[in-house]
């Protein structure tokens, strides 16, 4: 009989990213609780995954196969073209939604009945399971807020709205293909809503005012559709991860003692584009003097007592 908890993991990620968290793919492959670690996106994304040394545990997809880019460029294109004006739409501004759309669009050729998506950016620091002592798969949960999502949502489905008080937006997910795949028919059943496809629909209903804000999430769209429509599938856990890293490490000096160190306290680290350590930060969150006295939760709280903007926050317990 086959292992129902036998899933692969899918890694959306352009060339130039793969190349600039080089330093973290061989840990996402070799601690990412799955069969195969298979990494979306263009040809050129292929051959350095076939030229990277990651294994037979690291595969490919074309992100074409799934869903043609162009096809994605020029319906946004279209839905914001009084905007545009003749200016042509930039690429990243698409990329931002298309990446989601291939996450969700993997249910329709996933042959398991789960798989899991994973941030690149996102680096595993120790191992973990994503199903219960139940046997039912976990929603990891964290603290995120914004409400363009599910104006999003309710205008896709009238009983979709805010139903949990963290997020589904964890860096990672496990879908279940079943549901998946039912909540992107349900939205292409909309006949009121202009477009074919789940995505060309999705285009449609964002408010345009706010299409060049992210507008959308598929984590927060199918945690609140699971949450409403099948509430007792998951279950729910609290996600302690580090998100921003880049601000208090180099991911390409990090050490084993780091990882071990950062593991008492965190599932993963993520390493965001832009971020880079803090002058008055370097070489003290890998300095094993400090690492040996404080917890990296306990130095990280320390650190944004001097700072301001965006806060880790996290809660007791799993």
């Amino acid at each position: 009989m086959a292992d129902i908890h036998a899933y692969d993991a899918i890694v959306v990620v352009t060339p130039k990213d793969f190349k600039r968290v080089e330093c973290n793919n061989e840990r996402i492959v070799q601690y990412l609780p799955v069969r195969k670690v298979l990494f979306v996106g263009s040809e050129e994304l292929g051959q350095m995954v076939r030229e990277s040394g990651l294994g037979e545990k690291a595969g490919f997809v074309n992100e074409n196969d799934l869903i043609p880019f162009d096809a994605v460029y020029q319906c946004m294109s279209e839905v914001m073209a009084d905007i545009l004006q003749g200016r042509e739409l930039p690429r990243g501004l698409v990329g931002w939604y298309y990446q989601q759309f291939l996450k969700m669009q993997y249910s329709r050729v996933c042959k398991d009945r789960y798989y899991m998506t994973w941030d690149g950016d996102t680096v595993p620091c120790r191992d973990f399971t994503m199903f219960a002592e139940s046997g039912k798969p976990f929603f990891d949960m964290k603290h995120e807020y914004r409400d363009e999502y599910f104006v999003t949502m309710k205008a896709l489905d009238a009983r979709l709205g805010k139903v949990n008080d963290k997020s589904f937006i964890s860096e990672h997910m496990l879908f279940e293909c079943e549901y998946m795949e039912e909540m992107l028919k349900k939205i292409e059943n909309r006949e009121d809503i202009p477009g074919k496809t789940f995505w060309e629909k999705i285009f449609h209903t964002i408010r345009i005012e706010h299409i060049q804000e992210n507008s959308f999430s598929e984590f927060e769209t199918y945690g609140t559709y699971m949450s409403i429509y099948h509430p007792n599938v998951y279950e729910f856990r609290n996600w302690h991860s580090f998100r921003y890293g880049g601000y208090y490490f180099h991911p390409e000096q990090m050490s084993e003692r780091d990882y071990s160190w950062l593991a008492k306290d965190f599932f993963a680290i993520s390493f965001e584009k832009g971020h880079e350590v803090r002058p008055d930060l370097d070489n003290l969150f890998n300095n094993p003097v400090y690492q040996s006295k404080l917890t990296a939760r306990q130095m990280v709280q320390i650190a944004q007592e001097e700072s301001e903007g965006y806060e880790e926050v996290w809660e007791d317990g799993e």
